[in-house]
């Protein structure tokens, strides 16, 4: 059984980051799948990161970033605030990652477009977890 605290999983969260900003500055038309890989799994790291430190989610639960293709997947989380805003965007930003991960090339309207969904998405659980940027 693999027991992940909290600051594991914001450390988790920073290594998806470190990722994307990466592919951002290669240049994100020539690194959409990287970007796509990681923007889903850096979000869902920061709400198992929120869900372990308020104990709503035991340290040896696992959330798979799959699972948000599905707008169902609220019914396997605690409740916690905001919680259908948060999962209808982050059912909606795993399906924009998925299509910049397995798909053909997209424009860089449309990565740019995930890009600043992921970014919503981030700010709005970091604010969760009283993260700043440094």
């Amino acid at each position: 059984m693999i027991i992940m605290k909290w600051k594991d999983h914001l450390a988790a969260y920073h290594e998806h980051r470190a990722a994307v900003d990466w592919a951002v500055n290669r240049g994100i038309d020539k690194s959409q799948r990287i970007a796509g890989a990681h923007i889903s799994r850096a979000a869902v790291e920061l709400l198992a990161a929120y869900l372990v430190r308020e104990k709503l989610m035991e340290a040896s639960a696992h959330l798979n970033h799959r699972w948000f293709k599905s707008a169902g997947v609220g019914s396997k989380l605690p409740d916690f605030p905001d919680k259908g805003k948060i999962i209808k965007d982050m059912n909606a930003l795993e399906n924009k990652a998925e299509v910049l991960t397995y798909g053909a090339a997209k424009s860089k309207k449309e990565i740019s477009d995930a890009m600043e969904f992921f970014l919503r998405v981030e700010e709005k659980l970091k604010g969760m977890l009283g993260e700043t940027d440094e």
